[in-house]
């Protein structure tokens, strides 16, 4: 008994159902990146933005959250 170690090429049309499976398998990962929380235009429930004015704002909000991770990033249009 032969055993072949390509998973589909005993059937006819190998590379039809090879095709397929990597557009399927492409399609997937496409669909679980654009449903990532990275690209939701709003808050989740349960948290709330806040407008920032001035530098004491944000230092008065980050000293009253002690003890919870939090990043912070300086981005520059330069």
């Amino acid at each position: 008994m032969k055993t072949d170690t390509h998973l589909f090429s005993r059937f006819p049309g190998s590379l039809k159902v090879r095709s397929l499976l990597a557009l399927a398998v492409i399609l997937l990962a496409a669909w679980l990146i654009v449903e990532s929380p990275l690209f939701h235009k709003s808050a989740p429930p349960g948290e709330h933005l806040t407008d920032l004015n001035s530098v004491s704002q944000f230092q008065e909000l980050f000293n009253a959250d002690v003890g919870t991770p939090r990043l912070v990033l300086i981005l520059s249009p330069t």
